[in-house]
C-alpha cells in the first residue's frame, strides 16, 4: 500500500524535475502547470503529504484543449479518487480510494471505466512512507522513507547535498524523484470541479516483502512513464503490461513523528539508528547468570559477601 509521500520541491523546482526530451527532439522541454480548480486549494511542498492534500500530478496534454506546447502537463490534485456517483461534500464520500490495486483495477465498478477513458496519470514524489507489517514480534509498526537510489553524495533527507539545477540540454540535475503510477478523476457539482487521483499498487517482490507485502506500481523509466501517459497510442490492457514491480530502490528508518499527518516538518524523512533488539534481550539474560557470590554482594547492605558460621 501507500498511505504517505513527501515532495519538499517548490512549484518550480518540480516543474525542471519533470521535464522530458520529447521524440524526436534533442532538448529537454518543460511540462506546462495547469493550477485550476480543486476548490481554490494548491500544492504545499511537504515531508509528510496525507490523503485529502493536493499534490502534483503529471497528466496527457491531449486531455486539456488548453495545453498547446507540451504533450504532458502537470496538474495539482487532491489524493484520494471521489466516486463519480458520489452527491453532496466531496470530502464525505466515505470511500478508501487513496489506492487501487493492480489485479482488481479493470473489473472495478470504480477504477474500471476510469481506466476505460484514459485517465492514467504519474504521481512525482521524492519518496514514501511504509510501516513494516512483517515484523509479528513488535507491538508499534517502525516506519521507513523508501525513495531512488540517489547519486554519490546526495542524501535524500538532507537538501544541502541536492544540488538541483536545469537547462534544456542537460535536462534536470538534482534529486530523483519517483514516479508512480495512478488514476485520476474529475468530479464536480454546482459549486466546484475537484481533480483527484489514486496510486495503483500491487504485490511486492523480493526488494520490498520484507516489510510489507504491498508496494506502489513505480515507473522506473522513461520509456514506461510515456507509455502510462500516451493515452492515445497505447490502450489500457497494453498500458497495464508496463506496470512491473521495481527493483531498484533505497530505504532508511524515520521516526515515528511521521505517524502524525500534521507533522510535516524535514524531521519525518530524517534517517535513524534503529535500537538492536537482541541486544538489550542479551543484556537481561547476562543479569541472571551472574555468579552466586555476585548476587551476596548485592544484596547485603554492608557491600561484602556473607559467610557461612
Amino acid at each position: 500500500m501507500c498511505g504517505r509521500t513527501g515532495l519538499s520541491l517548490n512549484k518550480e523546482q518540480v516543474i525542471c524535475a519533470c521535464s522530458y526530451k520529447p521524440k524526436p527532439a534533442d532538448l529537454h522541454c518543460k511540462p506546462e502547470w495547469m493550477h485550476e480548480h480543486n476548490d481554490g486549494r494548491e500544492y504545499k511542498p511537504s515531508y509528510n503529504i496525507a490523503p485529502t492534500d493536493v499534490t502534483p500530478v503529471l497528466v496527457s496534454a491531449s486531455r486539456f484543449k488548453t495545453a498547446a506546447l507540451t504533450s504532458r502537463i502537470i496538474k495539482p490534485m487532491m489524493w484520494g479518487i471521489i466516486p463519480p456517483w458520489h452527491k453532496g461534500d466531496y470530502r464525505n464520500h466515505n470511500l478508501s480510494t487513496n489506492n487501487c490495486r493492480l489485479e482488481g483495477i479493470q473489473g472495478s465498478k470504480l477504477y474500471g471505466p476510469i481506466l476505460q477513458d484514459g485517465g492514467r496519470c504519474v504521481i512525482v514524489v521524492e519518496g514514501f512512507y511504509e510501516w513494516q507489517t512483517t515484523d509479528k514480534a513488535s507491538k508499534n509498526k517502525q516506519p521507513y522513507y523508501i525513495y531512488s537510489p540517489q547519486n554519490e553524495n546526495m542524501k535524500v533527507d538532507d537538501p544541502a547535498t541536492w544540488n538541483n539545477s536545469y537547462d534544456d540540454e542537460n535536462g534536470w540535475k538534482g534529486i530523483k524523484l519517483l514516479h508512480m503510477a495512478g488514476l485520476y478523476h474529475v468530479w464536480q457539482n454546482e459549486e466546484v470541479i475537484i481533480y483527484s487521483y489514486s496510486v495503483i499498487t500491487m504485490d511486492s517482490n523480493s526488494t520490498l516483502n520484507w516489510l510489507h507485502h504491498r508496494m506502489p506500481a513505480i515507473l522506473d523509466n522513461e520509456h514506461q512513464i510515456d507509455a502510462w501517459l500516451n493515452i492515445s497510442d497505447v490502450d489500457p490492457h497494453m498500458a497495464l503490461g508496463y506496470l512491473k514491480p521495481v527493483n531498484m530502490l533505497s530505504w532508511h528508518p524515520v521516526s515515528t513523528l511521521v505517524n502524525n499527518s500534521r507533522n510535516k516538518s524535514a524531521d519525518c524523512n530524517k534517517r535513524i539508528t534503529l535500537v538492536q533488539k537482541n541486544k538489550s534481550i542479551q543484556k537481561t539474560l547476562t543479569g541472571w547468570f551472574v555468579k552466586p557470590e555476585k548476587r551476596n554482594i548485592d544484596s547485603n547492605t554492608g557491600g561484602e559477601p556473607k559467610r557461612k558460621k
